[in-house]
């Protein structure tokens, strides 16, 4: 029986992923977009003269494909303590549709903190031309762990914008239902699969109460609206997307996005965000979607 995670070492600090190289053709992109039921034409029509869009959170797909490490021993007694926490994603340059993206993460750093063991992993997504893309901070905690030294960082972390504590103000909010197929489709068409968001029985014995939505799925879903409410639509103006996740959403149910507030600065344009879940709780906490005015 497995009594905790243990001690996590920061020897393992500055460890690399397999790198991965995921072609955006057609019917990668268009997965990607039915995976959240988008019905915006920009990511299915692709007889637009400059190809498809492709929705920014197709970061979370090419994650996914690259997260694993086979010459590294894998801790099991870690694994069912640790927790997705945090992501930030930058877009240096907008997916585009024929890309070949390669993608490889490293963990740049760990940090104790009162839950456990914080875990900062940094994927950096490349054409094959090797410009930078995108770059994708995929944060965990595992929960009651200790850490054999002190903190130790390998690179800057980049803190997102802060809104005003004080500000209370509700902008917009739109509500969305999350139907029962909402994982496995999500699962299936977005290439992410982890049974506890598809297998009851799995998730029972996880200790949830039911299957869960993806935290990544609930955060692609949220961008969307934003999209669609803070810029015309046009996810090619995206240059980052921010946000804690917090509590569950299940099947059967509706999410609340809400919009906080929208500062303009300069050429761009800041959306402060959270997400409700079924049970009024914050599924997603101090968003933030960064993007161009025009």
């Amino acid at each position: 029986m497995i009594s905790g995670p243990g001690q996590l070492s920061v020897n393992e600090v500055g460890t690399k992923t397999i790198a991965t190289t995921t072609l955006l053709d057609a019917r990668t992109v268009m997965a990607f977009a039915s995976s959240i039921n988008e019905d915006n034409t920009a990511y299915f029509d692709d007889t637009r003269p400059d190809g498809l869009n492709v929705h920014p959170a197709i970061a979370f797909s090419l994650q996914w494909k690259s997260r694993f490490k086979p010459d590294i021993t894998v801790n099991e007694r870690a694994l069912p303590f640790g927790v997705h926490a945090y992501t930030d994603l930058k877009l240096f340059q907008p997916f585009r549709q024929g890309q070949a993206i390669t993608t490889q993460g490293q963990l740049i750093g760990r940090r104790k903190m009162a839950p456990g063991v914080y875990n900062i992993d940094r994927y950096t997504m490349t054409d094959s031309s090797g410009n930078v893309i995108a770059q994708l901070d995929y944060n965990g905690i595992t929960r009651g762990a200790t850490l054999d030294a002190e903190d130790y960082l390998i690179a800057d972390e980049d803190h997102p914008p802060i809104r005003e504590s004080s500000s209370l103000t509700e902008l917009w909010r739109k509500q969305i239902d999350i139907p029962l197929c909402a994982a496995q489709q999500y699962t299936e068409c977005a290439s992410i699969y982890n049974p506890i968001h598809t297998e009851k029985s799995v998730a029972l014995a996880a200790g949830l109460p039911d299957i869960i939505l993806h935290g990544s799925a609930t955060k692609a879903i949220a961008l969307t609206e934003i999209i669609n409410q803070c810029f015309d639509g046009d996810s090619t103006r995206i240059k980052r997307l921010c946000g804690q996740l917090r509590a569950m959403v299940f099947m059967n149910t509706q999410i609340v996005v809400l919009c906080r507030s929208i500062i303009d600065e300069g050429n761009l344009r800041t959306v402060f965000y959270e997400v409700i879940n079924q049970d009024n709780d914050l599924a997603i906490a101090k968003g933030v979607v960064v993007g161009d005015l025009s």
